[in-house]
């Protein structure tokens, strides 16, 4: 059972991981049913490495933590975008196996590569920085407005 703030918390199991060959011991904590198989524990125990590892991608090639949002939906709605293209690229690194076994990265830079790019010519380019600064001034008067109502 877990103590937090000296209050009895949940049950859960405590496993213990040992590396048979530097013998270093890892511990974990999982709230798994008790009917849970015992390797079903230790498997889970070891999904860490390939999450960290997935996260870091994402971080690294994918803008996972290049968000600027103001809301939780903004946040839901890009970390689902990031996930879904991180699954993408992995889908193509499976599909390309015939090549040398390829990082997410490198099918990154391979997919921006061969895509065909598209071309912007100055009157679209002068449209969407038109919406797009009377969006932010939109969104400054509504933030704006938020704040003077609290002062008040």
């Amino acid at each position: 059972m877990t103590v937090r703030d000296k209050l009895p918390g949940p049950q859960v199991w405590l496993i213990l991981r040992r590396n048979c060959v530097t013998h270093e011991l890892k511990t974990y904590l999982s709230n798994a049913p008790i009917r849970t198989p015992f390797e079903t524990l230790v498997r889970m125990s070891s999904m860490r490495w390939p999450i960290e590892t997935t996260f870091e991608d994402c971080k690294q090639s994918l803008g996972m933590g290049d968000y600027e949002v103001r809301t939780w939906r903004g946040w839901h709605h890009h970390m689902t975008l990031c996930i879904l293209d991180h699954f993408f690229l992995v889908r193509m690194q499976l599909r390309l196996k015939k090549a040398p076994m390829l990082t997410i990265p490198q099918v990154h830079l391979l997919l921006t590569a061969i895509l065909p790019k598209r071309s912007f010519d100055v009157p679209w380019v002068l449209e969407i920085l038109g919406y797009r600064q009377k969006r932010n001034y939109l969104a400054y008067l509504s933030h704006r407005k938020k704040r003077l109502l609290l002062l008040n």
